[in-house]
């Protein structure tokens, strides 16, 4: 009698199907393959981001010979050397073998994917493969208008901080590391600002005007925008203004009493405070 070993058959017919349906709607790009690294299953959106016809994924091909397919057909990423190429796949099967592989692929057509290769318990290997080309395209205009800000800001003379509503330092200008010798370009990003009010304070005539800054930075709501005057240790008059900014930020610029006329309306200004 064969009715158990067709019962067993036709269960895990029906699984592999009820898994290919469920894969099939799916946009990240999956892939299954044996012990011995032969495709066993996979999803329309692997034919889609390989470019591999069915025919050819339907042969099981081996994960090399799957790769050496896409690289046919200009559809990898290509090194300077063949050489290199496989040592480059060869680096792929045995970090997924042994754990797990993860790497972004610049296509030839100018999209990237990311590649996470997941050795199973039982020895197979899944295999996914996400066009992340639009999350990519929105970071590379994110770091460009990033960029164009910080060319703006570092344009004013005066010297600014911009404060995330964390009170993490978001952004500061070239005149801002003029003013508190402080390099805006490394590392200065990951400062609070209350390591930054006792650099102030260190350089600066006692005032309570370092202290509001702070408790600015941290208020909760809406507060409006102030003004004062103070000065640093050498003398020199400088003048503070804090303002809220949407989302919760904060803007703190900094200037020098420089001409006369300056002076005069800090000192008028430091009188009425």
């Amino acid at each position: 009698p064969a009715d158990g070993a067709v019962r067993a058959e036709t269960m895990l017919h029906d699984f592999m199907q009820n898994l290919t349906r469920a894969f099939s709607h799916v946009p990240v790009g999956l892939a299954i393959f044996d012990r011995q690294r032969r495709l066993t299953m996979f999803n329309p959106a692997l034919t889609d981001l390989t470019g591999l016809p069915v025919e050819v994924l339907s042969s099981r091909p081996t994960l090399i010979g799957m790769l050496d397919a896409m690289r046919d057909r200009n559809l990898l990423p290509e090194p300077r050397d063949y050489r290199s190429w496989r040592r480059h796949l060869a680096g792929m099967e045995d970090a997924s073998a042994t754990g797990m592989y993860e790497d972004e692929w610049n296509m030839p057509g100018g999209q990237t994917y990311h590649v996470v290769g997941r050795p199973q318990p039982d020895g197979s290997l899944v295999l996914m493969i996400d066009d992340i080309s639009t999350e990519m395209t929105r970071v590379q205009r994110y770091r460009a208008d990033l960029d164009l800000g910080q060319a703006v800001i570092d344009t004013v003379d005066d010297a600014i901080a911009v404060f995330a509503p964390s009170g993490q330092l978001a952004m500061s200008n070239a005149a801002y590391g003029r003013l508190w010798g402080h390099d805006h370009g490394e590392g200065l990003e990951s400062a609070a600002v209350t390591d930054l009010v006792g650099f102030w304070q260190s350089r600066g005539a006692p005032s309570p005007i370092w202290q509001r800054i702070a408790d600015f930075v941290a208020r909760d709501g809406d507060s409006p925008a102030w003004e004062d005057v103070t000065r640093l240790t050498d003398g020199r008059l400088i003048f503070c203004e804090v303002k809220a900014l949407s989302g919760g930020a904060t803007l703190a610029t900094f200037r020098l009493a420089t001409d006369p006329g300056e002076m005069a309306t800090f000192t008028a200004l430091k009188r009425r405070a």
